[in-house]
């Protein structure tokens, strides 16, 4: 959902270029399915529990907005999950959400996104959500975080 921040504008620069854009991870690593309650809700391994965002301190204030959007989604009688997937579809045909699975189940669920025709009452509803929200930490950890959206030197 960062593609709009205004500190990148990532969304506005690609539509005035003609590219499209690859939401790569739309389900926020897992996050956005509304599956996870808890930074403990992942293995010891795993490696979100690198992810600033994900880390105790932060887990539960990134989850309010979760919670919200699992209201609209009951709501609309489909699962968090695909409301995500639902609404990046709705933002326009140059949005290419590519969600990642490791079981049937949830590809068969993410197809079924699909088939959703949110509202735009509904999409402005979602988006209202997104504004509002305050997300807590980075996305990437420090280190990872400097290599992100700097001038490349030049060839």
């Amino acid at each position: 959902m960062d593609i709009e921040s205004p500190s990148t504008d990532i969304m506005r620069t690609c539509r005035e270029l003609g590219i499209s854009i690859v939401a790569y991870s739309p389900m926020g690593r897992g996050f956005f399915t509304g599956a996870y309650r808890s930074p403990d809700d992942f293995e010891a391994n795993d490696m979100r529990r690198a992810l600033p965002r994900f880390s105790p301190e932060n887990f539960a204030r990134n989850l309010e907005m979760v919670d919200a959007l699992r209201a609209v989604a009951e709501r609309e009688g489909v699962t968090v999950g695909q409301l995500t997937l639902a609404w990046l579809l709705a933002q326009g045909e140059d949005i290419l959400p590519i969600p990642g699975t490791r079981r049937v189940g949830n590809l068969e669920e993410n197809l079924a996104a699909l088939k959703i025709k949110l509202g735009e009452e509904t999409v402005g509803e979602i988006r209202g959500i997104l504004e509002r929200a305050v997300v807590v930490g980075e996305r990437y950890p420090t280190t990872n975080m400097k290599s992100m959206f700097i001038d490349t030197p030049e060839l």
